[in-house]
């Protein structure tokens, strides 16, 4: 199955959640124009708000809010939206990323279990306790996952949907700077680890109190494309039924020894 997917690899300004929404929405109005539409638009981790948590009670939303509204009007009948924001649910705070499906409806949403520190969300926000694959019926039933930014590091929860019969796992991140290779290096891990896709997409730019290189990817592994270090528009294809070869050659799922191992 052939599949187009667009990174927005897009500067955010921390706490300017109009403006940032403004320009994403100018994007997703583009990108309806394009003679061959993408099937998913994917959006940095916190692309309406950035880290601005210290005023998070005034970006907060709950779904579907604001946000998911003025996004489904351009989307809907065109393709699939990806991305995070700020949930507040009865002022509980979470990080979460979203699929909104051509219908308009949000096809699911997955709350960050692994909060970063240094960049205050254990501080603000609260950690989600729930892993699911979700199925995609517009695009055959695909397997897609969730995962957000510093979950990158805890290869558990990508061996966990992998199992689960995940075929591609997007993560809308804020990797800061000077951490690229090592970005790259755990992107390229998990997917050559569980044989799918990933699909990391960066922020650029500089926020409030960190810089932000870019380098989305997309790989399964054995081959990638990696987006440089300015704001970008890119739509990449790819093919699904890549993961059936790389698998005939090596079932590494299939080899793991989980009665050893197990924690």
């Amino acid at each position: 199955m052939n599949l187009k997917i667009a990174i927005i690899q897009m500067e955010i300004k921390d706490g300017k959640k109009e403006e940032n929404i403004t320009n994403a929405l100018s994007i997703l109005e583009s990108l309806t124009k394009e003679e061959k539409k993408p099937d998913i638009v994917c959006f940095p981790e916190l692309f309406t708000t950035g880290f601005d948590l210290k005023n998070i009670n005034n970006y907060a939303e709950e779904f579907s809010g604001e946000s998911f509204n003025r996004i489904s009007k351009i989307s809907k009948n065109n393709f699939l939206v990806i991305g995070s924001i700020l949930e507040n649910e009865k002022q509980k705070f979470y990080n979460t990323a979203f699929i909104i499906g051509k219908n308009g409806d949000i096809l699911g949403k997955y709350r960050k279990i692994h909060l970063f520190a240094p960049m205050l969300e254990k501080q603000y926000l609260t950690p989600g306790e729930l892993i699911q694959i979700f199925n995609i019926p517009e695009l055959n039933n695909m397997k897609l996952g969730l995962a957000i930014c510093y979950d990158i590091r805890f290869p558990g929860l990508f061996r966990k949907m992998a199992l689960e019969g995940a075929q591609i796992i997007f993560i809308p991140s804020e990797f800061p700077s000077p951490k690229n290779d090592i970005w790259r290096t755990l992107i390229m891990a998990r997917a050559i680890e569980n044989q799918l896709f990933i699909v990391g997409i960066n922020r650029v730019g500089k926020g409030d109190s960190n810089h932000f290189f870019g380098n989305s990817i997309i790989t399964n592994g054995n081959s990638h494309h990696i987006l440089g270090s300015n704001q970008e528009i890119k739509i990449i294809e790819i093919n699904l039924h890549d993961l059936i070869e790389i698998k005939s050659q090596l079932s590494i799922l299939d080899d793991c020894r989980f009665d050893l191992y197990k924690l």
